[in-house]
């Protein structure tokens, strides 16, 4: 396979008009996202919560991408499903860690089937420094315990501990 690099450049908005570029792992992310295609990434996701035989080997490709196409296609699978494959929508979300996740964490820990998968995200995207630990994210934390019934106050606890201890580094 060949990839014209100037029109993905382009197309991912790396390269501009006046031939000035930008670089950046968030631009190579983009630009594997294209080049890998809407179809593999959706059969990628649709192999993984399916429970198919190399799971993990895709998985872990997913992840290393921070796929956007991936986590938004595997939110499609969980607004899309209930019971297990719902749930293993979210726990692929948790493994990709892109920051779009972000905006659905209160949702998944208003959903019972999901809740412990949506802490999963928050202290993933929290531990790869995906986003910032903050009010919104605080409250998130209060709202897994809330909607736990305390049973996930353990984990909260243990993320809370590892951002101060990371914050005081």
């Amino acid at each position: 396979m060949l990839t014209d690099w100037t029109s993905l450049a382009r197309k991912i908005g790396s390269l501009h008009e006046d031939g000035s570029e930008k670089g950046s792992d968030k631009f190579a992310l983009k630009a594997l996202d294209e080049i890998l295609g809407d179809e593999w990434i959706e059969s990628t996701v649709e192999h993984i919560v399916s429970f198919r035989r190399g799971r993990e080997l895709a998985m872990n490709c997913l992840r290393n991408l921070h796929s956007t196409k991936a986590t938004q296609y595997a939110y499609k699978v969980y607004k899309s499903s209930e019971g297990e494959r719902a749930d293993q929508a979210v726990w692929l979300i948790k493994h990709i860690a892109n920051p779009i996740s972000e905006e659905w964490i209160e949702e998944f820990l208003n959903d019972k089937n999901v809740i412990h998968w949506g802490l999963g995200v928050l202290d993933q995207l929290l531990w790869t420094e995906q986003i910032q630990y903050d009010d919104k994210t605080k409250s998130l934390l209060e709202l897994a315990e809330i909607n736990s019934n305390g049973q996930l106050k353990e984990q909260t606890n243990f993320i809370r501990q590892y951002i101060e201890e990371r914050n005081s580094r």
